[in-house]
């Protein structure tokens, strides 16, 4: 657009927080369920917790992303990393499922405090036409910090002996909520554009009033339902049936990660030139090899193969859906647009993921079930996926909204 704001300069404060959040929520997000099933949990019982941290870590992000919008971003990344610390932490203290799920969701919901404001943030540093190589060259950067964790994890815990006990996380945990709070600091040293905060209410009439933006709501609601019903199953193949070591899922993790890192800024730069769509229908799609992989795998190695394609696909998604929602947003209403679009997506998830814990238990006998409700997910993955070649482009070849 014409009358568009130039752009702050990225800068070494900006890389390096994003750097620290990836380094915490990759080893946060990555094993804290398999606490919780380490520590006994039922496949209902991870239904529960999967399907309710997605919802708190999405369903507020609407409301803090337009406070963020009124008041000024920094303040709510910072605040919720925190806050994200402490409760990571607190992982450290308790053993039993119960005591555990509820940590973890509050974990999650003072993470949705900073994620709207931080994607925002990112806009501040874009033009319309750079959307896409900007935040991609921004989170290949933060995908280091991803990298860098698991490596740190893989060599803590490569001379583990004996089974994969909670005790066996405890480092990572310690790391996870450091690294939290350090980034929660470091925000705060960032630059951000002024907040216009003319706007007294969530104004959620012009989201309604959207087609664009109602349209990708609908499809991330559908998408979350068939993407997250096998959540509840992948710690379960983990703990349970691969009986894996911290060492091996840091590795399977770190392969993804590194997949991630090598295509990310090239992804962003690709998207400028070739539109928004058909990166947002190759990450979903790519989604769906996922639950075949785990279904089929009977050695550790056979899930680290599969990450290699879905690191691939996970860049894709994290370049592709931060742009397309910026593309749509007033500058005034980005941080709200975005939430929007976890909104959606976290009320779907809590559907689907305690729609797949209860129908593995209920219909396929709980844990001997668990095949069935992967490879069901896997082709609710790819026809849901598919349904995104129904989105409205964001951008033309030029760079300019459509």
């Amino acid at each position: 657009m014409s009358d568009e704001e130039p752009p702050l300069q990225t800068n070494k404060i900006l890389m390096a927080t994003g750097f620290a959040q990836m380094f915490s929520d990759s080893l946060n997000n990555r094993f804290n369920n398999l606490l919780v099933a380490a520590a006994g949990a039922t496949v209902h019982q991870m239904g529960f917790l999967q399907g309710t941290k997605s919802l708190s870590t999405n369903l507020f992000q609407i409301v803090f992303g337009r406070l963020a919008d009124k008041y000024g971003k920094k303040k709510f990344v910072a605040t919720g990393r925190i806050l994200n610390s402490l409760a990571i932490a607190g992982l450290l203290f308790f053993d039993q499922p119960d005591s555990l799920i509820w940590l973890v969701i509050l974990s999650s919901f003072f993470n949705s405090m900073s994620l709207p404001p931080w994607n925002s943030l990112l806009g501040d540093y874009t033009t319309n036409a750079t959307r896409g190589k900007i935040i991609g060259a921004i989170n290949s950067i933060s995908q280091l910090g991803s990298f860098f964790a698991m490596i740190i994890a893989l060599l803590m815990t490569i001379n583990q002996q004996g089974d994969t006990i909670l005790a066996s996380y405890r480092t990572v945990f310690i790391l996870a909520s450091a690294t939290s709070l350090i980034s929660g600091v470091m925000v705060l040293f960032t630059t951000e554009k002024p907040p216009r905060g003319e706007h007294k209410s969530l104004e959620l009439n012009r989201l309604v009033s959207d087609p664009r933006l109602r349209k990708y709501l609908t499809l991330n609601f559908i998408y979350g339902i068939a993407m997250s019903f096998a959540w509840p199953l992948f710690p379960l193949v983990i703990t349970n049936r691969l009986k894996m070591k911290v060492w091996q899922i840091s590795t399977f993790s770190l392969v993804s990660a590194f997949m991630n890192v090598l295509t990310q800024r090239r992804r962003g730069t690709f998207m400028d030139r070739i539109g928004r769509r058909p990166i947002v229908v190759f990450s979903r799609v790519m989604m769906s090899v996922a639950p075949v992989a785990y279904a089929l795998a009977t050695q550790w190695w056979h899930i680290a193969i599969a990450e290699l394609f879905l690191g691939v696909g996970m860049a894709a998604w994290q370049s592709s859906e931060s742009t397309y929602v910026i593309d749509l947003a007033p500058g005034d209403l980005r941080a709200t647009y975005l939430a929007s679009s976890t909104a959606a997506f976290g009320v779907a998830s809590f559907i689907g993921s305690n729609l797949g814990g209860t129908v593995v238990d209920t219909f396929f006998n709980g844990m001997a079930g668990l095949n069935q409700g992967l490879l069901i997910s896997s082709a609710l993955r790819l026809f849901a996926g598919l349904a995104y070649l129904t989105m409205t482009e964001s951008m033309t070849r030029s760079g300019k909204e459509s």
